[in-house]
């Protein structure tokens, strides 16, 4: 990491698995600045803010229907700045889902699951 103290925004609509992966980054590195958004929308009204890398869920709309979906946002965020690192977090395990997103410029795809946080440290870890 050559940022000692990397700001990470953490996108997802779901409450609880927000909370976790907080929770488990700030044990894994006590210098994270970790930003946590409910939907895509509201990260991209921070994102003026320069975070070192975005952590964004794929199925963003499962709380609130008109919500962007995690393609959007991505989408969205190249757009404005395409150097900073996405890792799209998703439950689909489609190798087309996967594809889509690595070709829309996430750095990786990271499938919900028990290894999930372990990953998406490591992955922080060698992209800031």
């Amino acid at each position: 990491m050559q940022n000692t103290n990397p700001t990470v925004f953490i996108v997802d609509d779901e409450p609880l698995l927000t909370t976790m992966l907080t929770d488990y980054l700030k044990e894994q590195y006590v210098g994270f600045n970790l930003r946590t958004f409910p939907t895509g929308e509201s990260c991209l009204k921070h994102l003026h803010e320069n975070p070192d890398i975005v952590i964004l869920d794929y199925y963003l709309n499962s709380k609130e229907k008109d919500a962007a979906n995690g393609i959007d946002i991505l989408k969205e965020i190249k757009h404005r700045n395409k150097n900073l690192p996405v890792i799209m977090l998703s439950s689909q395990k489609s190798y087309g889902t996967a594809s889509k997103t690595i070709m829309y410029g996430a750095v990786h795809y990271v499938i919900k699951g028990q290894d999930a946080f372990e990953e998406i440290f490591k992955l922080i870890k060698g992209n800031v």
